[in-house]
């Protein structure tokens, strides 16, 4: 029953993450691992709920993967004081 559960949670979070990055074209989360390695979902997730924090075609456009995931961590510990728990590389 407890896995039954997190599936669930999973794909609950899972659709929320879609529903608020659909407006980025170049976003498509699939799932919780290789849709966040570029660091656009990340950043996308970030601007669709506070677009005053970042500057989205800048990060879209000049930065690398690493950069972006990096980029995101400290403008979520910075603005929304959520921890960084892990290390875009």
């Amino acid at each position: 029953m407890a896995g039954l559960q997190q599936t669930n949670s999973e794909k609950i979070l899972l659709s929320w993450v879609r529903q608020s990055t659909r407006n980025y074209p170049q976003v498509n989360v699939i799932n919780f691992t290789s849709s966040w390695s570029d660091g656009l979902a990340f950043n996308a997730l970030l601007h669709s709920h506070r677009p005053d924090l970042l500057d989205w075609n800048a990060v879209a456009s000049q930065q690398s993967p690493v950069q972006r995931l990096d980029h995101a961590f400290n403008i979520a510990r910075q603005h929304l004081g959520i921890e960084k728990l892990l290390d875009p590389e």
